[in-house]
């Protein structure tokens, strides 16, 4: 097994190290913001199915689900995936779409979406990009929401939280001008990396009206959208 595999792994085998599940019934402000907001751009039609890549407890799983479409979460945590499945099938509904967990991504399936949110900066952009791009039917769409390696109050955040900076050095790849220039690389020829949020978007939870004027209009204005605190990473196969 590769060593950064089986770091990652083991990390997020540990459940304090994941987004907390307690947290996953009522999302808060700014998580419903920039979950709706990959929603809102993959426009996908009832029923469709898509692969929650780097799923873990299942923050952008349990959104789809609950509005009717069937995911695919994959992570390289077998922990995080067995805890999914087990939320799931205790908190599921008959209006709820369907779940399947994998350590991979399938090798031959064809989806129309593939979604994910604090994953990317775990992973080699450059290598998984084309395999996503591989995945999809024409017109498929990808959309990610990561942090900006601009936006400096990460680090403070890695800091004072002790998280390891081998676990979380692929933010020095979450950049505008990589993410387009990867995109292109990888065959995407329509795409948008949209800033969301110029302040960290919790800071507003508890201002709703402030927390969307933040999360989407300040960050992604021409020149501020360079030091956005998070990047909504779009695009679509042709």
């Amino acid at each position: 097994m590769d060593p950064e595999y089986h770091q990652q792994s083991s990390y997020f085998d540990v459940s304090a190290n994941r987004f907390a599940q307690n947290l996953l019934s009522e999302l808060s402000p700014a998580h419903e913001l920039e979950l709706g907001a990959l929603a809102d751009y993959l426009s996908l039609p009832p029923g469709s199915t898509l692969i929650d890549f780097g799923c873990g407890s299942g923050r952008v799983s349990l959104y789809f689900l609950e509005r009717g479409y069937h995911v695919i979460g994959v992570d390289v945590s077998r922990k995080s995936l067995n805890d999914l499945e087990k939320y799931y099938r205790t908190h599921k509904n008959p209006s709820w779409g369907r779940f399947e967990s994998r350590l991979t991504l399938p090798s031959a399936a064809k989806v129309r979406a593939i979604a994910g949110a604090d994953v990317l900066h775990h992973v080699n952009i450059s290598r998984y990009l084309p395999l996503f791009h591989r995945l999809l039917v024409p017109g498929g769409k990808i959309a990610f929401s990561e942090p900006n390696s601009y936006h400096f109050p990460w680090y403070i955040h890695y800091f004072t939280n002790h998280i390891p900076w081998s676990i979380e050095k692929g933010i020095m790849q979450c950049s505008l001008f990589n993410f387009r220039r990867l995109l292109r690389k990888a065959g995407f020829d329509s795409f948008t990396v949209r800033g969301h949020g110029l302040l960290p978007t919790p800071l507003f939870n508890s201002f709703p009206n402030l927390c969307r004027v933040n999360a989407m209009r300040w960050g992604n204005f021409p020149l501020l959208r360079l030091f956005a605190f998070r990047y909504l990473v779009l695009a679509q196969k042709h």
